[in-house]
């Protein structure tokens, strides 16, 4: 495995790196799109973990911090935040398809990474596939039983003594004497979220979610995926991993190999015969080409 950090977009001024496998066995790549405010190690360095362990598989990654995020410089315009990282991140796809020859695109990320990557599919044919980890989740009439259910085992064992809920410290108030939250994110609405979904699976794209614990007060089952979008026929294209037991953000190094593990072992189809395959090796590369050098 060797990681190389480059440099891509308008003034080279988006920074990523490159992990790629000591012998490519697929024609395959991933790309990781910033989660929120982190840089493209991902938190806890998830992403940095998930580059590593799919190069044993033959995989190619490319990890790159949005534009104002880590190392890249902000685009400085007066466009919309999400025309600016969808420019961002075909950018990224510009750059991979310049300089290696592929078969298959997959954009991933946590939370608004997840999203960013979601409206980029739709948008690019050159993606064949998306992973999301905690991205949108709406809830259904099943979703409302179960959590009745959880509470009130919760309520049950606290009053046994068996359940020591944490307490949190209580929020600061917002308004012009309160601190406002750093980040407020809104996510996708569902009459989008259900748009894009027809489109890719259309497209024959694969698209994978994974929802962990801190998905919990919008998702709580594995029959809830299918109960948000009835009118969407995932037709094998769709697929879930529900981890109720992992935190949002994957603290610890347990919680981030099983995530590792379950993205790695959905990714088995991108690169192989009978793949997706739109990307092809003969696509016109883009004039000029951005630096590449060994990262530190």
């Amino acid at each position: 495995m060797k990681e190389l950090s480059c440099q891509f977009g308008d003034g080279d001024r988006l920074a990523g790196i490159v992990t790629r496998p000591d012998a490519p066995a697929r024609r395959a790549a991933l790309v990781l799109v910033s989660a929120g405010l982190s840089p493209k190690s991902g938190p806890f360095r998830l992403y940095a973990e998930l580059a590593r362990r799919l190069s044993r598989d033959g995989f190619l990654t490319l990890r790159f911090d949005l534009g104002g995020i880590g190392d890249s410089r902000p685009e400085h315009t007066n466009d919309p935040l999400e025309r600016r990282t969808g420019r961002d991140i075909a950018a990224a796809l510009d750059y991979l398809t310049a300089h290696h020859e592929l078969d298959d695109i997959v954009l991933g990320g946590l939370c608004s990474g997840a999203e960013d990557s979601f409206r980029a599919a739709e948008l690019d044919p050159r993606v064949t596939g998306v992973v999301m980890i905690d991205p949108f989740a709406y809830k259904t009439s099943g979703w409302m039983w179960r959590h009745l259910a959880y509470r009130a085992t919760r309520r049950l064992l606290r009053a046994l003594g068996i359940h020591r809920p944490f307490v949190r410290a209580p929020a600061a108030p917002s308004g012009p004497k309160g601190r406002r939250p750093l980040v407020a994110y809104k996510y996708m609405d569902h009459p989008e979220s259900s748009r894009i979904l027809r489109a890719v699976v259309e497209r024959r794209d694969h698209v994978h979610f994974v929802y962990t614990g801190g998905a919990r007060e919008m998702f709580n089952h594995e029959r809830q995926l299918k109960a948000m979008f009835p009118e969407v026929e995932f037709d094998g294209l769709v697929t879930l991993d529900h981890v109720p037991h992992v935190e949002h953000t994957q603290l610890l190094e347990e919680d981030r190999r099983t995530i590792v593990e379950a993205i790695a072992r959905r990714l088995a189809w991108a690169g192989q015969p009978g793949g997706v395959a739109r990307v092809r090796s003969d696509r016109p590369r883009g004039p000029g080409g951005p630096t590449q050098t060994a990262s530190r």
